[in-house]
């Protein structure tokens, strides 16, 4: 919708917007960001508004919002205090905007995104418009197989807890000048947060949850790619706060190391020593988006981390429990959005053999169900071509098509 502001950055890099205010509170502009969020889901507030009762009177919403960044005084609202678990155990804090500041801050999103797109790197693949993991997972292995083969498997400590308000707004205001959008996403930042009933103030941080995060991520972290950039010998690739960084010898990762723990000091962050490591991919792997990287006979061999294949697997497990008052045709819609997802977002990997003994595995947990549901098969073995046709089991072999990495 806005992409000649893109294209007018591209022509003027040094020139500033001093007016984009209007182009966000624009009723075309809110329209499209209400259809976005509402299509992503999401639970209430702290308003408790979820997204049916915002529908309801969806035209009146947007009017209010218009009307009140229009008039300069909107206020946003503290965010919902969520935590979910985390691999290690321990538990990751979200904070959930109001169904009201999450269709601004899309607005915003919309324009300010095609702005600071121009300027980012390529190195940054995380929740950019034409970037992906597949993306990033293709280029680490390029790069590996370049022979950078030392590889800083970095880990940001409390990266979205620690975001100094003073520097983002210093970083943000490099491209904008308008004093109504610098206000805007000042607020978000510092809207306080609900937590047990209590409003804990934010003075620094980037809510975990909020729509606008992943960009203000993005635009915060474009100076460690900058100064990551201008090592010699050195190539980065960066998903949001996590990235990894390649090197050809030891002596190179180790210097490299020093260079961006200064880095992140000057961006008031630091590593977590303890998960970042110097990885040698021809002797051990290393993890990232979820993926194992290793080199062996030549070759760079991509698989799931097997704390992700015993998460899917977990969660087949729970969808395809006896105890669920399911018919088996009802149970395959939910089975099979499960595979699709988790085979869909590593079928670019070395998976075949994985993805066959999975596939043998789920046929046999849909059998269990089935048969104990007493189906008209409850007496002899259920065939693969049967949970194919009759029961449109999902194979994950399916999904994997010719590519190249």
């Amino acid at each position: 919708m806005y992409e000649y502001l893109r294209k007018f950055r591209k022509h003027f890099p040094n020139r500033k917007f001093f007016q984009l205010i209007d182009k966000i509170y624009e009723m075309k502009n809110l329209e499209e960001a209400w259809r976005k969020v509402k299509s992503n889901k999401g639970c209430a507030g702290i308003d408790k508004q979820s997204i049916t009762n915002f529908q309801k009177q969806s035209e009146q919403h947007l009017r209010e919002i218009k009307r009140d960044v229009k008039n300069g005084v909107y206020k946003s609202t503290p965010v919902l205090r969520k935590f979910i678990p985390k691999r290690d155990g321990t538990l990751r804090p979200l904070g959930i905007p109001t169904l009201k500041d999450r269709v601004l801050q899309q607005a915003t999103k919309n324009v300010i995104e095609q702005i600071f797109e121009v300027k980012f790197l390529s190195c940054s693949y995380g929740y950019r418009p034409d970037k992906s993991v597949h993306q990033a997972v293709k280029q680490i292995r390029k790069y590996v197989q370049q022979g950078y083969t030392w590889v800083i498997d970095a880990d940001v400590e409390k990266f979205f807890d620690s975001v100094d308000h003073k520097l983002m707004m210093a970083f943000v205001a490099e491209e904008i000048s308008d004093g109504k959008v610098l206000g805007l996403i000042e607020s978000w930042l510092t809207a306080g947060v609900m937590n047990k009933g209590e409003i804990e103030e934010t003075t620094m941080g980037a809510p975990q949850g909020g729509v606008i995060s992943p960009l203000l991520a993005n635009i915060y972290l474009h100076e460690m790619d900058k100064q990551v950039s201008r090592l010699y010998s050195v190539r980065m690739v960066r998903y949001a706060d996590d990235f990894v960084i390649l090197c050809k010898t030891r002596e190179k990762a180790e210097r490299t190391l020093k260079q961006v723990e200064e880095i992140l000091t000057g961006l008031q962050l630091r590593l977590n020593k303890k998960k970042t490591k110097i990885v040698y991919v021809n002797m051990e792997s290393f993890g990232f988006l979820g993926f194992n990287f290793k080199r062996g006979r030549g070759i760079v061999f991509v698989t799931p981390r097997k704390e992700a294949v015993e998460k899917f697997k977990d969660t087949v497990r729970a969808v395809t429990n006896r105890r669920r008052p399911l018919k088996p045709k009802e149970l395959m819609g939910e089975l099979n959005s499960v595979i699709r997802g988790w085979g869909n977002y590593f079928k670019i990997g070395d998976v075949k053999k994985l993805f066959t003994k999975l596939d043998k595995w789920i046929r046999a947990r849909v059998r269990t169900y089935i048969e104990k549901k007493k189906s008209d098969y409850a007496k002899r073995r259920i065939s693969k071509y049967v949970l194919k046709s009759r029961y449109n089991l999902t194979s994950l072999m399916t999904l994997i098509k010719p590519h190249s990495l």
